[in-house]
């Protein structure tokens, strides 16, 4: 098993396959397995900065005032859609196989 320090990869970028930014990380999810926690999913984008903060009904209405909505919410990420081993975060699946936040 690999230990990673979750305070090194939150606000990190995130790059698709073709090198586009498509997000940072803003919050990252485990769940516990015996003694270990194991990461899960890793959210990033403008509505997992929101989520990370608690204020997700408020940024909601913020998002919906200035007309941003409609535009990139944010990604689910799973483990093993991502590499993590590299200086770079980078996606190894199309950005469209991700689950949107919101």
């Amino acid at each position: 098993m690999v230990e990673i320090n979750i305070e090194l990869l939150v606000g990190r970028a995130v790059l698709s396959m073709t090198g586009k930014t498509i997000g940072h990380i803003e919050e990252v999810r485990a769940e516990q397995d015996g003694p270990n926690l194991v990461i899960t999913e890793f959210h990033v984008g403008l509505y997992a900065a929101m989520e990370r903060m608690s204020a997700s009904p408020i940024g909601t209405r913020l998002l919906d005032l200035f007309r941003l909505r409609r535009r990139h919410r944010g990604y689910r990420i799973a483990w093993n859609q991502i590499e993590l081993g590299k200086s770079e975060l980078q996606l190894l699946c199309d950005e469209t196989e991700l689950s949107p936040l919101g």
